[in-house]
């Protein structure tokens, strides 16, 4: 009788009940997309830049977790979260996302798909140095201890990636075969921008390996063009609704533990530069005020409407970024054109936050092939990519602008890389680099 209960039971059950909704087995290009682009951008506007943004004093911690960062009071657990979601969230989601589109021949969804795998796989190099890539994101086939690149075939990698962008982007997408459209949250299906971006993460990812390689590597690819200029930016646009808040803004209404820098408001202060209105928020006293190294002054100014209010978007890679690049990569080759691209630079920076100023910009932004020197470049550089990652891997090839070490810091140097996370020296520790400490450099880092 009950073989017989049991085999109608079989028959009986619809395999189609209970299947939860929020767990699609399958979810098309178009869903993907708009998810994976707002999961990194959170990530990269959270985790990412926070701690890194504490070390290079464009922002401090003034009380409890964030406070001892400050100080560099660094454990593995801190940065367990950001590369698990890094890795169990943009990055699976792109590889699936490749797959799709290879098997649906949607060559302009694979290239923005390689575009971001590269972005996010240069990001997470130049913090961790050699990390997981050929044997990644492999669970599925059973590999759930994956082996770690060296950070040169990461790198290689990386302009692989793009280098297949760009030829896909080329091509045209076939007829009747789904492409980005209104979904894509960056550009809107705009292949020329894609185009011009991932030309642009060429030029950014030579940069940091100018100490292997030098700059002419760096001139060559802005020399070739297509760059991103102003109104290609690549930012993500965050929303005031609750569940669209800026990832900087839930962190402050959460914790409260953050204010901005004393380095970098006293540059600006000293100038006078008008971009301060969006980057700081005056304090209880109507003024401009940083907390230094260490320091923990809670009554500093809180990070400003253009970065940390609720709708404030995220930058991950501005037009202007180029012209610093461009005054760095020829500064003692063609000083001429250094002095120009620097002064462009700062004037395009201050156009996109809305605060252009000719006043200011006839003293500030008026450097000439004698006046120019490459620590009034990575100077303005830093002021200009506020919050911005690439401003530690600036620090860490050039040694500018200089920081000072907190008081009373756990470590004698600033810290030049991210640890390996708990989960991977728990889980994986046969794989993880052993002996890695936060002031050991990364492979391009060396001399």
């Amino acid at each position: 009788m009950l073989a017989v209960i049991f085999s109608g039971c079989k028959k009986w059950i619809d395999t189609d009940i209970n299947i939860d909704p929020n767990n699609p087995a399958d979810v098309s290009l178009p869903l993907l997309l708009p998810a994976t682009q707002a999961s990194l951008a959170f990530t990269y506007g959270g985790d990412m830049t926070r701690y890194e943004g504490v070390w290079m004093q464009h922002i401090a911690g003034v009380e409890r977790q964030m406070l001892g960062s400050d100080k560099y009071q660094i454990l593995e657990s801190d940065i367990n979260n950001l590369w698990n979601t890094l890795y169990g969230g943009s990055l699976i989601n792109l590889k699936v996302m490749m797959e799709k589109a290879e098997e649906l021949d949607a060559k302009h969804y694979m290239g923005v798909a390689k575009t971001l795998t590269a972005f996010n796989m240069l990001n997470i190099s130049s913090v961790w140095g050699d990390v997981p890539y050929s044997d990644a994101l492999k669970g599925r086939e059973g590999t759930t201890k994956a082996q770690y690149d060296t950070q040169q075939k990461v790198y290689e990698a990386v302009n692989t990636l793009l280098d297949e962008a760009i030829a896909l982007f080329v091509e045209p997408n076939p007829a009747g075969v789904v492409k980005p459209g209104n979904e894509d949250l960056f550009y809107k299906g705009n292949i020329a921008k894609w185009t011009k971006l991932a030309k642009s993460l060429k030029v950014r990812a030579a940069l940091h390996l100018a100490k292997k390689n030098g700059l002419a590597p760096v001139r060559d690819a802005i020399n070739a063009g297509g760059l991103l200029e102003a109104g290609d930016d690549f930012i993500f646009a965050f929303g005031s609704a609750s569940n669209e808040w800026n990832p900087r803004y839930q962190f402050d209404v959460e914790r409260g533990d953050i204010r901005v820098g004393k380095r970098i408001v006293d540059l600006m202060n000293a100038t006078g530069d008008p971009r301060m209105v969006g980057y700081f928020a005056p304090n209880g006293d109507g003024l401009f005020v940083g907390s230094g190294p260490g320091e923990g002054n809670t009554a500093a100014s809180n990070i400003g409407p253009a970065y940390a209010s609720q709708a404030a978007p995220v930058y991950l890679m501005n037009a202007y970024e180029l012209k610093f690049i461009e005054a760095e990569a020829f500064f003692g080759t063609d000083n001429t054109r250094a002095a120009n691209a620097y002064n462009d630079g700062v004037k395009a920076s201050l156009a996109f936050h809305g605060v252009s100023d000719a006043t200011w910009e006839a003293v500030n932004a008026a450097e000439t092939s004698v006046t120019i020197t490459l620590e009034k470049i990575m100077t303005g550089k830093y002021i200009a990519m506020f919050m911005n990652l690439e401003t530690w891997s600036d620090w860490r090839r050039t040694g500018l602008p200089s920081l000072s070490l907190p008081a009373g810091g756990a470590l004698t140097e600033t810290p030049r890389r991210y640890l390996y996370p708990l989960d991977e020296t728990l889980y994986n520790t046969a794989n993880v680099p052993a002996g890695q400490t936060a002031t050991s450099r990364v492979w391009w880092d060396s001399n």
